[in-house]
């Protein structure tokens, strides 16, 4: 946790710390039109702890499950959508609480080429939810902002 995250917290502004229950997942393209990368129906869980180590998981609740029940020995197109379907990644984090911005240092993630890179994320507070928002990323040869909306579980 960073300095400014305990200025925060002492002068009552909500806090990134703990976990958090995925509510949904949009993404917008250039001219604002909303997207569901991962369905309407999605579940994710979001960490952040006091020693700065952050961990985040999202899926599509619908990803078939593989006709042997052996993760080794799933088809072609059963591992492409269970890949397909989720999104996940680990490692420490920092907080710039003047720009809004968390900035989580990748260590391990589902996408390979994130390992070793910071991922920005601009982020407010709705109410008791926590919104988290990218800059454009590309996916698919389409850049689009991804909003994730989170509720606190602790």
């Amino acid at each position: 946790m960073s300095a400014s995250e305990n200025t925060a917290q002492s002068q009552g502004v909500p806090s990134l710390l703990g976990t958090w229950r995925l509510v949904s997942f949009e993404a917008r393209d250039s001219k604002g039109q909303l997207q569901y990368p991962l369905g309407e129906h999605v579940s994710g869980l979001l960490m952040y702890d006091a020693g700065g180590n952050m961990s985040a998981h999202v899926m599509r609740n619908d990803r078939p499950l593989f006709a042997a029940n052996d993760p080794g020995r799933g088809t072609d197109s059963e591992v492409r959508a269970a890949f397909d379907g989720h999104a996940s990644y680990f490692g420490t984090y920092t907080i710039d609480a003047a720009m809004q911005t968390v900035t989580h240092h990748v260590r391990g993630a589902w996408y390979p080429n994130w390992i070793g890179n910071d991922q920005l994320r601009h982020f407010k507070f709705d109410g008791s939810r926590l919104v988290l928002s990218t800059p454009p990323l590309v996916s698919d040869g389409q850049a689009l902002e991804y909003v994730l909306t989170w509720e606190r579980v602790s």
